[in-house]
């Protein structure tokens, strides 16, 4: 996530000032506070103005710019603040862990507390930071071959990834899958697959043996990608430092490798998504069961719409697509569904407390769980506890 930091953008709700206050002197009351999730679902909203410091860590303001506190803005924290009158926020740690304290006049908050300035949000806002889909392990072994007469290679099967880029010729690459001819500029990804290579004369081609940290094969397998002239650099610069041995060579490979593995995901992605409302019902209906099948077994997690798209490989677009023409909901109101459902089931079976429950399927606080079990279902879920004990009770004495 980027985000800029204008001043003008950010006057209607307030300024910025640098020299910590002196509380005695403005006469202030201070609250201060400890934060460490990037999960929120209350936002403050003080009736008068007030000054926020950090004295430690860094941080983002997360506002509200509508009343309905549905369209949210986030704001760099790199300074003190002072927020205007009936202005909703809170704030979001972006160090493991962040100290921050609220100034208000004594004369605005007289005897409460802050918890009394507080609103709940309609839907929780879980800040997520800038990350990648997978990361790249190492590099096994890298090398370059000029083939000066036609031959014929049996590569034997192996867990690794084998990544080959042709110069110059062409080469053709039998695997379980098929047959892939590589003219000058394309490329190919295989793992654990015995490879037949007839190599043509003159054939100038480079081969990258890598590993990566992620539980799924990557989805860009057994496919024969035509190189853009970004690519081709890249992979130029990986060869060329593969000849180099000073301090940095292996990051810097590891660095070039990444980014073209990532430039073909994101082509390939682009590609899938058009695949996904155009193509055959079936592909459609397998990645989709893969993606329900996942959810369901990671139902008692914090799991968010951006884990599904890192571990499928998916855009958020592909998957709201996907969700929408098949589910006809989005991905987040089935996530939210399924984990309501498993609730009552939870509290069915009376192992836990409410709270407990509301822990292991995720939610953030007791209080938003309850506020969604009410809405979805039309009770609080105290009150379907008891009548789910009531019914086993008369059950019981049948």
């Amino acid at each position: 996530m980027t985000n800029q930091h204008t001043t003008n953008k950010f006057e209607p709700f307030g300024s910025f000032y640098d020299e910590p206050l002196d509380t005695q002197k403005h006469n202030l009351n201070q609250w201060e506070f400890s934060a460490s999730s990037k999960k929120l679902d209350t936002l403050f909203l003080f009736p008068c103005e007030i000054y926020i410091e950090c004295p430690a860590g860094l941080a983002l303001l997360l506002i509200a710019a509508s009343p309905d506190m549905t369209d949210l803005k986030t704001v760099p924290l790199r300074h003190n603040l002072k927020l205007a009158p009936n202005t909703a926020f809170n704030l979001i740690p972006l160090t493991s862990s962040l100290t921050w304290r609220i100034l208000i006049a004594k004369n605005c908050c007289k005897e409460q507390q802050p918890a009394d300035f507080t609103k709940p949000l309609p839907t929780p806002y879980t800040y997520q930071p800038v990350s990648v889909p997978f990361h790249l392990r190492r590099i096994v072994d890298c090398w370059f071959t000029k083939q000066s007469k036609a031959c014929h290679i049996a590569q034997p099967a192996h867990k690794s990834y084998e990544l080959i880029y042709v110069y110059e010729g062409s080469l053709d690459i039998t695997l379980s899958s098929g047959k892939n001819t590589l003219q000058p500029h394309d490329l190919i990804i295989y793992r654990s697959d015995k490879a037949e290579m007839s190599v043509q004369d003159g054939c100038s081609y480079l081969t990258v043996v890598f590993e990566v940290n992620h539980r799924r094969s990557l989805h860009v397998l057994d496919h024969t990608f035509h190189c853009t002239s970004e690519m081709q650099q890249i992979l130029w610069k990986l060869l060329i430092e593969s000849e180099e041995h000073s301090y940095y060579t292996h990051t810097l490979m590891i660095c070039y490798l990444q980014e073209v593995l990532l430039l073909i995901m994101q082509f390939y992605e682009t590609m899938n998504h058009k695949t996904l409302l155009t193509d055959s019902k079936s592909a459609q209906n397998d990645l989709l069961s893969e993606i329900l099948a996942y959810m369901n077994k990671r139902i008692t997690e914090p799991l968010t719409i951006e884990d599904i798209c890192h571990e499928f490989f998916i855009s958020r677009s592909s998957l709201q697509a996907l969700f929408k023409t098949h589910l006809n909901t989005s991905p987040k109101n089935y996530l939210l569904n399924i984990k309501l459902q498993k609730s009552k089931e939870l509290i069915r079976e009376n192992q836990y407390t409410i709270s407990e429950i509301a822990y292991r399927l995720g939610f953030s606080s007791i209080h938003y769980f309850s506020r969604l079990f009410k809405k979805y279902f039309n009770t609080t879920p105290s009150d379907y506890a008891r009548k789910a004990a009531e019914n086993q009770n008369r059950q019981n004495k049948l």
